[in-house]
C-alpha cells in the first residue's frame, strides 16, 4: 500500500516535470522563486456524508498554470478501491471568476487554473463525494487535499466543521509516511485543527476525522479493481452458482443422452450366424447374413465411415471379382511400391449397393485402369459421395432413424454455439464483475454437449439382431479353425472372409491361411482378384496387403 501511494507521488512530480503543467513559472524578474505563503482551508461535514470545502491559496511568484491536486482514490486489500468525486468546482481570483480545468488521471484529481501571474490568491470552493467510510465504531472521514503539489506550502491550516468527533488524525510527508503534522487537535470551542508548516514540494498532507457511530453518515464509493482472484471470485454466491449450472448440465447432458443418444437394442446379445453354410454337393458357400457387407459393418458398429471401411469394401470388391489389384514390380528395393487398379468388364451380374457403384466410379472415372499413387483429388473429392450413400444405405436399412454424421454435426454445432457463447460470457463477466467461474461452467456444458454429440447417433431397434450376428461373424473369424475348410474352397473362402476381418479384426490368421495355400518354392502369380510382380511369392501377401492398405488409406484421405 504505501509503495503504491509512494508512486502515485512520484508519477504526480515526473507528470508536472515533464509536461509543465505545474504550480507556478518563474518569479518576476527572477528575483525569488514561487511558493503557496498560506493554505487555509474549512471544511464542512454534512450529515450525509457530504464535505463542503472552501479553500485559499496566496501565492507568491507564480506565473502561467497553476495546477494542484487531491487524492481521489485509496486502494484497499482483497482489490477493492475507495473512490471520492470532485463536484460543483468554482474557482475565483479577486472575486472574479477563474477558469479551471479539472482531470482525472490514476489515482488524484487535478485541477488546473491558467492565467495566473505574480502574487495573488485563489478561492476554491467544491464538493467531495465518497469522503467517509464506515469503520469499527463509527466513521471517518479520509481527506487529502495536499497531493503532489509541485511548490513548497510554507503553512497550511484547515479547520473541521462538525458534529461531535471521536478521534483525529494527521500525516505530513510522502504519502506513505508517518511523520504527524504540525499540529492535530480537537478544539474545545471549534472543530477538528490542522496545521502543517514547511511543506517541501510533492508532499502531501493526509488528515482522518472520526465520528462515532450515527453522527455523519457513510458514502464510500467502492470500485473493484480488475484482478483475476476478483474476476473469478470462488465467494458463497459465485461458487454456488458455477457448481449449481455444472450439476444441472451434467445432469441434463445425461437425460439428453438416454433419451437421445442410447443404442435402442442391447450389445450383448449374439444371434446364431456364420459366414459359410452348406450348399450343394457338399460344397460350402459363402452366405454372409443378410448379405452384409464389410463397409456397411464397420458404419453400423462405429456409427461412422471410417478408412478401413473404404479400404475394406475395395479388397472385397476385387475379391467379388469386380476389381483386380495388380502389385506392380519394384524398380529398387528401396522404391517406393505402387498397384494398379483395373476394372473388370465381365464382372458378376450381382447387384452392387449403390454405394459400392460410387466408389468404383470415384476411383476409375471414366477410365478402366488406375495407379494408386495416382489417385488423387477427383478420387478423395468424390468420397463425400460414398460416405452420403453409405450413411443412406444404413438409414434404408432401418438400422438408424437419421444418418449418424448429420446427428454429430447437429449436436456438435449446438455444443459450438454453446461453448462460444459460455466464452463471450466468461469474459464479459471476468471483465464487469467477479462472477466468471459462471461463464466457466457455461463454457464447460458446451464442451460436453460437444463431447456427448459424438455418442449421439442411436441405433433403432432394426439393428439388434444384426448387430448379434455380427457378434456371431466376429467371434467366427477370430476363433474359426480355418483347416477345416475344403482345400478346393481354402483360397476361395479365405479370400472372401478377409475384407470382413480388415473390418472386424482377425485379418492376419486369414491372410496366413492364405499364405498356407503354397505348397512349393515357385515364384506365384497369386490370386484371381491379386496378382503379384514377377518372383513373387504368397509369403509376400502379408506385407503387399499391409502397405496395400497403409497406400490407399493415404491416398484417399490424406488432404
Amino acid at each position: 500500500m504505501r509503495l503504491r501511494l509512494l508512486g502515485v507521488s512520484l508519477c504526480a512530480l515526473g507528470f508536472l516535470a515533464l509536461t509543465g503543467v505545474q504550480a507556478g513559472a518563474t518569479g518576476a524578474g527572477g528575483s525569488a522563486d514561487p511558493v503557496v505563503t498560506n493554505f487555509d482551508s474549512e471544511i464542512r461535514v454534512e450529515r450525509d456524508g457530504l464535505l463542503k470545502v472552501s479553500e485559499s491559496w496566496k501565492l507568491s511568484n507564480v506565473t502561467g498554470t497553476f495546477t494542484r491536486f487531491v487524492l481521489t482514490r485509496d486502494h484497499l486489500p482483497d482489490a477493492v478501491d475507495h473512490v471520492q468525486k470532485i463536484e460543483d468546482l468554482q474557482v475565483k481570483s479577486g472575486g472574479q471568476d477563474k477558469k479551471s480545468e479539472v482531470s482525472v488521471k490514476g489515482d488524484v484529481t487535478s485541477i488546473a487554473v491558467a492565467d495566473v501571474s505574480g502574487d495573488t490568491q485563489l478561492d476554491f470552493t467544491y464538493t467531495v463525494r465518497g469522503a467517509v467510510a464506515k469503520v469499527l465504531n463509527g466513521t471517518e472521514v479520509r481527506f487529502t487535499p495536499l497531493t503532489g503539489v509541485n511548490l513548497t506550502i510554507q503553512d497550511a491550516n484547515v479547520v473541521y466543521s462538525t458534529p461531535q468527533v471521536s478521534h483525529v488524525s494527521c500525516t505530513a510527508g510522502a504519502l506513505d509516511s508517518n511523520t504527524p503534522c504540525t499540529l492535530a487537535q480537537i478544539g474545545e470551542t471549534s472543530g477538528p485543527t490542522f496545521r502543517q508548516q514547511g511543506l517541501p514540494p510533492g508532499n502531501a498532507v493526509r488528515m482522518t476525522v472520526g465520528f462515532p457511530e450515527g453522527e455523519i453518515a457513510a458514502n464510500t464509493i467502492v470500485e473493484h479493481r480488475k484482478t483475476f482472484k476478483r474476476a473469478f471470485s470462488t465467494d458463497a454466491a459465485q461458487l454456488i452458482t458455477a457448481l449449481l449450472v455444472l450439476l444441472l448440465g451434467a445432469a441434463a447432458l445425461l437425460v439428453l443422452y438416454r433419451l437421445r443418444g442410447r443404442d435402442q437394442v442391447d450389445p450383448r446379445r449374439v444371434v446364431p450366424a456364420s459366414l459359410f453354410s452348406l450348399g450343394q454337393d457338399t460344397r460350402i458357400d459363402f452366405t454372409p447374413p443378410a448379405d452384409l457387407r464389410p463397409g456397411e459393418v464397420g458404419t453400423l458398429i462405429d456409427e461412422r465411415i471410417d478408412p478401413v471401411d473404404v479400404t475394406a469394401t475395395i479388397i472385397d470388391l476385387a475379391v467379388r471379382g469386380h476389381i483386380t489389384i495388380t502389385e506392380l514390380e519394384h524398380e529398387s528395393e528401396y522404391s517406393r511400391p505402387d498397384w494398379e487398379l483395373k476394372r473388370v468388364s465381365g464382372a458378376p451380374a450381382e447387384e452392387l449397393q449403390r454405394y459400392e457403384n460410387v466408389l468404383i466410379r470415384a476411383i476409375f472415372g471414366d477410365s478402366d485402369t488406375v495407379l494408386v499413387s495416382e489417385l488423387g483429388k477427383q478420387v478423395r473429392a468424390g468420397l463425400g459421395q460414398v460416405q452420403d450413400a453409405l450413411y443412406d444405405g444404413v438409414v434404408k436399412r432401418g438400422w438408424f432413424t437419421e444418418r449418424p454424421d448429420r446427428t454429430r454435426s447437429l449436436w456438435a454445432t449446438i455444443g459450438i454455439v454453446v461453448t462460444v457463447v459460455g466464452v463471450i460470457a466468461t469474459f464479459l463477466l471476468a471483465l464487469f464483475s467477479s462472477w466468471g467461474l459462471l461463464g466457466l461452467a457455461i463454457t464447460a456444458v458446451g464442451v460436453g454437449l460437444i463431447v456427448i454429440g459424438r455418442h449421439m447417433p442411436a441405433k433403432a431397434p432394426a439393428a439388434g439382431r444384426v448387430l448379434g450376428q455380427v457378434a456371431a461373424i466376429r467371434g467366427e473369424l477370430l476363433e474359426m479353425d480355418v483347416s477345416e475348410l475344403p482345400s478346393d474352397q481354402h483360397a476361395e473362402l479365405c479370400s472372401r472372409a478377409l475384407p470382413y476381418a480388415v473390418v472386424l479384426g482377425g485379418s492376419e490368421r486369414w491372410i496366413d491361411a492364405l499364405v498356407a495355400t503354397d505348397v512349393d518354392d515357385e515364384e506365384d502369380e497369386g490370386f484371381h482378384w491379386y496378382r503379384g510382380p514377377r518372383g513373387w511369392h504368397l509369403q509376400y501377401l502379408p506385407d503387399s496387403l499391409r502397405n496395400l492398405t497403409t497406400n490407399l488409406t493415404g491416398a484417399l484421405f490424406t488432404r
